[in-house]
Parts: C-alpha cells; structure tokens; sequence
C-alpha cells in the first residue's frame, strides 16, 4: 500500500484554494479535488505493513502550533511547472514537525525532503502561469495545526483516493 504522513488543512481553506486553482484550470491541468488537499510530511511509497510505522509515529511529541496558507508558487520551477501551490508559513513549526516524522521512520522507504506546501493543481504539458503566479501572493487564511495523520493512498482511474489510518494528536499544554 501507498502512505504518506501528513498534516490536514481545514475545509474552507481547501475551498478557498480550489475556486483559486479553477481561475487556471484548462486542458492539461489537472486541479486537486479539496478532499486531497494537505501537507505532506513525509512520503513513504509502497508500505506492506504499517504497524511498525504507527508505532514510531506515535512516540512523536509536538505542541499545537499556527500556520497560515499565503501565496501560490510552482514546482520545479515557473519555467517548467508540474505542480502548482499553495505556500504554508509555520515560523519553523511545520518544518520540526516533518523534520521529527523523518527522524521517526529513519531506515524506511520515502524522501526526508520538506517543503510546506498545499498542492493546488499538477500539470501535464507547458503553460505559462507565471502571470497568475505573481498575482497571487495574498493570505488565503490561517489554521491550527493541532494533529498529523498517516494515510494510504490507493490510485484509480478518478485520481487518488486517501483513506485515514492513525491520526496522532499534539500534546496539551
């Protein structure tokens, strides 16, 4: 099975970055579905058992903390863009989250990198959006991050479709 470890983002910012990322839909641009959207912490591809997973996940200790979803960037780059976004700034807390998932599943499968990031919409063949990029640089809105999920990821003809695990919660303070 296919699982990833990530941070949900409430539903009315999902809405509010779909009706942002419908501005730019079109032929070739496929637009995340708002029930998809979130952060990925950590990515770990194909998983035969995720007990072991829970287990170190669970041993994670972190403080609820704020983050605020601002300005739309592109990956790998506005020159070639494959994938559009939705910037998230945590003052760092978003980072030592992913940075104690990595930690956490050590010697596991999956990329360690981090970028705070909402995936708004994939592209499939060259479009200039450069325009639309550097247009929206506003606060879509903020949101507590008060809990982080593991998640698996079955693919179909649709698009994936994510079904919840564990969800790990943050400690009271």
């Amino acid at each position: 099975m296919r699982l990833f470890v990530a941070a949900s983002v409430p539903i009315e910012l999902r809405e509010k970055l779909r009706e942002k990322s419908a501005e730019i839909a079109g032929d070739g641009i496929k637009l995340v579905e708002p029930e998809n959207m979130h952060i990925t912490l950590r990515f770990l591809g194909e998983i035969s058992d995720e007990k072991e997973i829970v287990q170190r996940l669970k041993d994670i200790k972190f403080e609820r903390f704020r983050c605020a979803v601002r300005g739309i960037g592109a990956f790998p780059s506005q020159d070639y863009i494959k994938v559009i976004w939705a910037g998230v700034e945590s003052n760092g807390k978003l980072e030592d989250l992913a940075a104690k998932v990595s930690s956490a599943l050590e010697g596991l499968p999956g990329d360690g990198r981090f970028s705070a990031h909402v995936t708004m919409a994939r592209v499939r063949k060259k479009v200039d959006l450069k325009k639309f990029i550097e247009e929206n640089n506003d606060e879509f809105g903020e949101f507590e991050v008060e809990s982080f999920e593991l998640i698996k990821s079955a693919l179909s003809p649709k698009g994936p479709e994510y079904s919840l695990i564990e969800k790990f919660h943050a400690e009271e303070m």
